[in-house]
């Protein structure tokens, strides 16, 4: 399910780039997959999860690598309806202070919004929880699509990086820092935030 949602929302990513068609795929596919993955598809989200122990070490590892080739083979599904690489980068206009703050800032809202929507390790059926996320996933694009690219997730980055490596020998590796260690940053400060407001 993991690898099944992050194939879609990259693929939306990729062949439309608008911050709503995401957020309105993303809707569907946590309210299609929540009940059996808790539908994550970001590893910042799967970090939280592990960090509140909602779900184990193995589990976590699991779901970053499925989220990772769910990203690959989207990308390389991009190439081939295209003829285009997908990859990301940061605009050229802002500084790597900006990124990596609006990546942060953006992917803790992210995290703490999916944190109150899903509060226990059952993901017990919320009806409001995929449009919730959905909507919220929209305005954090909108957001910060200017400033960072607003990818917000880590898998994003590296399985199109690594696509982008094998098919062009490209370098979009070299952005990877950003789109992963602000989100995961930004999804610890959730977390304990998230821990502090509800323990």
């Amino acid at each position: 399910m993991e690898a099944i949602g992050t194939f879609f929302l990259v693929l939306s990513v990729g062949l439309t780039g608008n911050a709503f068609a995401i957020g309105l795929l993303v809707a569907a596919l946590v309210f299609g997959g929540s009940h059996i993955s808790g539908a994550h598809f970001n590893p910042a989200i799967s970090f939280a999860f592990f960090l509140k122990k909602e779900i184990n070490f193995n589990t976590f590892i699991g779901y970053v690598i499925s989220q990772i080739l769910g990203v690959f083979a989207a990308s390389g599904v991009y190439l081939m309806l295209s003829n285009l690489v997908f990859y990301v980068e940061p605009p050229a206009s802002t500084t790597i202070y900006q990124q990596t703050s609006i990546e942060l800032i953006a992917t803790f809202v992210l995290v703490f919004v999916y944190l109150n929507a899903f509060p226990t390790k059952h993901y017990k059926q919320n009806r409001s929880a995929g449009l919730i996320i959905g909507v919220t996933l929209t305005a954090l694009i909108l957001m910060s699509e200017d400033i960072s690219g607003g990818i917000l997730n880590p898998a994003i980055s590296i399985g199109a990086s690594l696509l982008d490596l094998i098919s062009i020998n490209g370098a979009s590796y070299k952005y990877i820092p950003i789109y992963t260690l602000a989100p995961i940053t930004g999804s610890v400060l959730a977390t304990y935030l998230y821990k502090y407001l509800n323990d």
